[in-house]
């Protein structure tokens, strides 16, 4: 066998053994468990040029409060456009705490571009450790969720519950996934959020909640996404003691 056939030989198993290692790769991987809202989810009709990103909201001891406030804010490049929109309804004084109840929605629409959205991801900060202590958040059940394009992974997560009810309890954060890599121009989520508030209006504590929403997008291939862009938004609730501004 001369030096050519050995080199050709050669090239030829190299491809197999690269082959087999990338079906080896993703056999490997552990079966994910997917959902995605049954509900569709549409654009909501609202014109953000008339809103702030920041939205207070002034604590009283008024009981089962109504209401109607809403902050929203976008972010563009040359490629996407992402919108987060958030809404407080109801605000309610139980025995030892206090609730906010409202609506988050994030989306992002293509403007130009052949890129494709990857995943869209919502996360949530306090303004500080000791808001930490006293604040929590949690979305209403699943079945409330409308959606378009994305998908959620609700794998058993052995420190309990799912991986998307982990991810959000744990680490803040909600994450839609492009798992089919449709080539859309609209991706999004909306959701009924409720923040419990344990500390009484006497300590005179004020709460910092941002909500980040950031879309990741690029190229898919085989062996993954390629060419990756992000682009991000963020609207803050700040929540405030009866009579004190911001």
């Amino acid at each position: 066998m001369n030096r050519r056939m050995k080199a050709l030989l050669l090239s030829i198993v190299a491809v197999i053994v690269v082959v087999v290692l990338i079906f080896a790769y993703f056999a490997s991987q552990p079966e994910v468990k997917w959902w995605k809202p049954e509900k569709e989810m549409e654009k909501p009709d609202v014109d953000f040029a008339k809103l702030n990103s920041t939205l207070v909201f002034i604590r009283t001891p008024q009981d089962n409060k109504s209401m109607n406030l809403s902050a929203g804010n976008v972010s563009r490049n040359d490629n996407f456009e992402i919108y987060s929109y958030l809404v407080l309804r109801d605000y309610v004084i139980l025995s030892d705490f206090s609730t906010l109840a409202g609506n988050l929605t994030a989306y992002a629409e293509r403007l130009s571009g052949d890129y494709i959205l990857q995943k869209l991801v919502i996360s949530y900060q306090y303004g500080s450790e000791k808001e930490y202590e006293y604040t929590g958040i949690s979305y209403v059940d699943t079945y409330v969720f409308r959606g378009a394009n994305l998908w959620y992974d609700e794998t058993y997560n052995p420190h309990g519950g799912d991986n998307m009810e982990y991810l959000w309890d744990y680490e803040h954060k909600l994450v839609g996934v492009n798992k089919d890599h449709i080539n859309a121009g609209f991706y999004g989520v909306s959701f009924a959020l409720q923040i419990f508030l344990h500390d009484s209006l006497s300590r005179h504590l004020s709460h910092t909640i941002i909500f980040t929403v950031t879309a990741y997008y690029g190229q898919p291939s085989l062996l993954g996404w390629t060419d990756m862009h992000e682009v991000k938004t963020q609207v803050v609730l700040k929540i405030v003691p009866g009579g004190e501004k911001e």
